[in-house]
């Protein structure tokens, strides 16, 4: 819980106003959902950039995509996609074997490119992971924008920091 509260402290701490900050957060949470690993800094920062928000909030957000959190971001994202989509079923251990190389202590440059050729053959996964991220992080951000905004202005409140 103490983790938590200083997550929530350092988003309230951050330069801009509560609703700046809060776009960041739900740039960078939808981009947690995406099973884009390794850019997901990078994207987050673009979508941050788009919606006008911290781009501070969106880095520090991208990260509840973790190693604890990415086997169940990937299988949800996956199980959501192919049910939409009316994809069939693949081997899910696909989806294991690419978080094995982008986990890897290999070069960034051989990562992405085991990762590029083992999507490349099996690209129905990829799209269903895609998109299934898509639907999944869209409403998970709209609902931590909301969440952020109250928390960061209560805590500003709390300690009279100015909110906007």
């Amino acid at each position: 819980m103490k983790k938590f509260q200083n997550f929530l402290w350092k988003l309230a701490t951050l330069d801009g106003t509560a609703h700046n900050i809060s776009m960041g957060v739900a740039a960078g949470v939808f981009v947690s959902f995406s099973p884009l690993v390794p850019f997901h800094t990078i994207l987050g920062i673009i979508f941050a950039l788009i919606l006008r928000g911290s781009k501070r909030a969106a880095i520090i957000c991208v990260w509840l995509s973790n190693p604890l959190t990415l086997p169940l971001f990937y299988a949800a994202a996956y199980y959501t996609g192919i049910a939409i989509l009316g994809i069939e079923h693949a081997d899910i251990g696909v989806i294991y074997q690419l978080l094995d190389i982008l986990s890897s202590k290999i070069k960034l440059s051989i990562k992405l490119e085991e990762a590029r050729q083992l999507l490349h053959s099996q690209m129905d996964i990829f799209y269903s992971m895609l998109f299934g991220g898509a639907v999944l992080g869209l409403p998970s951000a709209i609902g931590s924008y909301f969440l952020a905004k109250y928390w960061v202005k209560r805590l500003r409140n709390e300690e009279d920091i100015p909110i906007e």
